[in-house]
């Protein structure tokens, strides 16, 4: 049952989440690189930018490494050259900072490739014959934010096409069959009443931390229209942690933790929560799940996701929308 507050149904795009691999697979399977590249630069902002921060992580887990630099801004890093592919990733076609990179880079003469639903990326690569990614129109309340297995697996497919790295087709129809047959609604749905009236943060290892921690953090703040946090284990230690000494707020803490860290990282884990708690503020320790580390995030960002639905439900929000991004949007047209 739809929740009315709920008027995109946002809850089937969370449940059909899995299929955007496979079907990713198919509509990225043949769009190549030009000519040969020795690291990438992937422009994109917000959700369309997410997924490269998860193919970073991933390949860097891996013995396949090729230097990615994920660029959140108008101009490209002053590293990029004639050797570079530039990806422009702008799920709408339309977001400015990308769409400027790509003018720069087309100036320069450098590689380019896009990847977007529809827009001026679409529009620009047609006109100027660079490949081009297009996925597909899932209606227009469809929010980038959730096009994660989309953007992830065609940012790897262009890798793959090009030689980079290894056959990606068995590795991605195994995560997609993995995230089929989990399902932690309710226990996203508890988590959620728990740290509900609290600013919440979110926590992992190095390894998790921009590919994990920072996107459920930010789907919290699109979702349930509230402050959240993010940073990372063993960094934290050496800073943040102080805050609980004294906090002026009412902070809930996640920590998503990987059974397979290293020793010193759980060790920290597990002191950390207990100095926590200690001055009241509540931890919850989220063990994450899967055979591998690309598993492992995804279990993460599954749970992130009903997390932050059911916690924009206990607000009052309708958990699509990101009004005041529009709202800014607008007024920069102005």
């Amino acid at each position: 049952m739809i929740n009315p507050l709920d008027k995109s149904n946002m809850r089937q795009v969370i449940l059909d989440f899995p299929q955007q691999f496979t079907k990713a697979l198919e509509f990225a399977k043949d769009i190549k690189a030009e000519w040969d590249f020795d690291n990438v630069i992937i422009c994109g902002m917000g959700g369309s930018a997410l997924p490269a921060d998860i193919v970073r992580a991933y390949l860097e887990t891996t013995d396949q490494h090729i230097p990615i630099t994920v660029i959140r801004d108008y101009d490209l890093p002053a590293s990029t050259n004639k050797n570079s592919l530039v990806i422009i990733s702008s799920y709408s076609g339309n977001t400015e900072e990308p769409v400027e990179c790509y003018q720069k880079a087309k100036v320069k003469k450098y590689q380019l490739i896009g990847l977007a639903k529809t827009g001026k990326v679409i529009a620009m690569c047609q006109q100027d014959n660079v490949p081009f990614v297009q996925y597909p129109d899932d209606g227009s309340a469809f929010q980038p934010r959730y096009a994660t297995g989309y953007v992830f697996t065609s940012m790897l497919s262009v890798l793959a096409n090009a030689g980079k790295i290894k056959g990606i087709s068995q590795d991605i129809k195994k995560l997609a069959a993995f995230l089929e047959n989990i399902d932690q609604e309710e226990k996203g749905k508890a988590i959620a009443q728990k740290i509900a009236d609290t600013t919440p943060i979110t926590y992992s290892t190095t390894k998790y931390g921009a590919s994990m921690a920072r996107i459920i953090k930010i789907k919290l703040n699109e979702n349930a229209k509230t402050f959240a946090f993010y940073n990372d284990f063993p960094e934290l230690n050496h800073n943040e942690m102080l805050g609980g000494t004294n906090p002026k707020n009412n902070f809930s803490v996640l920590i998503f933790r990987d059974p397979d860290e290293h020793p010193r990282n759980l060790k920290r884990i597990e002191i950390t929560a207990k100095l926590w708690r200690d001055k009241e503020i509540p931890v919850e320790i989220i063990d994450l799940e899967g055979s591998n580390t690309i598993e492992k995030t995804f279990y993460g960002l599954n749970l992130g996701d009903w997390i932050a639905y059911y916690l924009a439900l206990e607000y009052g929000q309708d958990p699509t929308p990101v009004e005041m991004v529009e709202d800014l949007k607008k007024q920069l047209k102005e």
